[in-house]
């Protein structure tokens, strides 16, 4: 059962809520900020990306879906701050076993929601950037819970295509530097290495809506393969929406001029399009995506 601690304040107005959410060998230490009102609210769980992540250091995604007045849970990573379990990265062969663990922490965070009175249990949404690409579908493939996904720089392709692509063009330390996308996709084409997990089945059989905000300038992950294969799927009819942003970075920033670019509208427009959210927050400027 959910441990619920007293209630504080966060962000000027906004009330909040410490939690202890029980998973699978650990417990999650997560903030739940809550709308004005009295609800029920749409909810969001937050999905790390990779590495050590605390729910702290993604107060900028929160606060973009709170300005939109939808409930937020953030939690620690399981074995990071002040949840327990034991942390470990994901890499090619533990990849099957520790994205099922995440997805499944990401799903008792849902679960923790649900039998709440204050939010609404049919707008209930996972959304998170980079690895959780992986997790997020994962997730919402094994539970009706999830009713929606938002989705940052994820990769559709297998970990260890990732992890090769991110050898030869990203940001990692010990990428190759100055290779041109046409030498990387060569390497690729050569590449026969352990691909470890693949989403691709998971995203063949999604039925909840997604989002996908990704960089075509991304040099993390390997972009043309993975807008083709979200392309490819949702022709298929699968009820993907694919925003592909001219110029951006794996951060979502200009690869020219640094500025991050406004994503924040068209996510807006997505969400009140599927009916997560009843209107639009002022001064947004949704421009179309596809799907």
């Amino acid at each position: 059962m959910t441990r619920y601690l007293p209630l504080l304040l966060l962000c000027g107005s906004a009330m909040a809520e410490e939690l202890k959410i029980p998973t699978r060998g650990a417990t999650l230490a997560a903030t739940l900020a809550l709308p004005d009102g009295p609800g029920p609210h749409p909810a969001v769980v937050l999905v790390h990306g990779s590495g050590k992540v605390t729910r702290s250091m993604m107060d900028g995604m929160a606060r973009g879906f709170r300005d939109a007045g939808i409930a937020v849970l953030a939690y620690d990573k399981r074995g990071v701050g002040e949840s327990t379990g034991e942390y470990s990265s994901v890499g090619v062969r533990n990849s099957v076993q520790m994205l099922d663990l995440l997805a499944q922490d990401a799903l008792a965070a849902v679960h923790a929601l649900q039998a709440r009175k204050d939010i609404d249990p049919r707008r209930i949404g996972l959304a998170g950037a980079s690895q959780a690409g992986w997790i997020i579908p994962l997730a919402a493939s094994r539970s009706p819970s999830v009713k929606w996904m938002v989705i940052l720089s994820g990769p559709a392709v297998s970990v260890g295509e990732e992890i090769k692509y991110s050898e030869l063009a990203g940001e990692d330390p010990g990428s190759r530097k100055g290779l041109s996308d046409a030498e990387i996709e060569a390497e690729m084409k050569k590449w026969t290495g352990d691909p470890g997990y693949d989403p691709v089945a998971t995203l063949e059989k999604l039925t909840a809506p997604s989002f996908w905000l990704q960089g075509e300038k991304d040099r993390s992950i390997p972009q043309p393969r993975t807008l083709a294969t979200l392309h490819r799927i949702r022709r298929e009819g699968k009820p993907i929406t694919v925003f592909p942003i001219p110029n951006a970075d794996h951060g979502l920033r200009d690869v020219t001029t640094r500025q991050v670019f406004p994503f924040w509208p068209p996510t807006y427009r997505w969400l009140l399009d599927r009916g997560v959210i009843a209107r639009l927050p002022s001064a947004s400027t949704p421009r179309p995506g596809n799907g």
